[in-house]
């Protein structure tokens, strides 16, 4: 074997350690947020929300910053609203554009969930890596994070419009009006 071959497999095997130490770390995460009655996914979803201006984004960004489909997004977005955590509107400026906002419910889920991962990050991971190790990670998956936002155009900045009084709420069986005096 060469010596480019021996640092191109060594290449390939270091940024496997990487990702299977990260998927490490979310799997046991992933089972103490269990014990709370909440997925991974859930978690990502609010956490997102929860830090965003207004606690709203538009779905497709979600859908985008998770690595996940438009379709698949969807699907967890029916069950998170289904589960009262976030509530769907469309846009007033542009009617494409739908966002995802925290409920109440999801607001106090999400709060729940991200003190519970300060917790663990500051139980398990603070044992195994020093501040600065973890300050010093956080950087450089920065510069790594930019390969994402390649390309990336910024999504415009609407208000949310309220759906029509008389519009039933598909998620619930029930219409926008009745929910809105409850």
């Amino acid at each position: 074997m060469t010596e480019a071959d021996e640092q191109a497999a060594a290449l390939v095997s270091d940024w496997a350690s990487v990702v299977r130490a990260v998927d490490a770390v979310q799997h046991v995460f992933a089972v103490r947020l269990e014990a709370l009655g909440m997925s991974l996914p859930y978690f990502a979803v609010l956490r997102l929300l929860v830090d965003a201006d207004d606690q709203r984004l538009p779905m497709s960004r979600i859908a985008r910053d998770l690595a996940m489909t438009s379709g698949g997004f969807t699907k967890l977005a029916d069950r998170m609203a289904r589960d009262g955590l976030i509530d769907r509107r469309g846009s007033s400026g542009d009617r494409r554009v739908v966002f995802a906002a925290l409920t109440e419910a999801g607001r106090d889920q999400a709060q729940q969930a991200v003190q519970a991962y300060q917790d663990f990050l500051h139980d398990e991971v603070l044992t195994l890596l020093s501040r600065e190790d973890l300050s010093a990670l956080a950087q450089i998956t920065r510069r790594l994070d930019a390969l994402g936002d390649e390309g990336e155009a910024d999504v415009p900045n609407f208000e949310l419009a309220d759906p029509p009084a008389d519009l039933p709420d598909r998620r619930q069986g029930r219409d926008v009006s009745a929910r809105r005096r409850d």
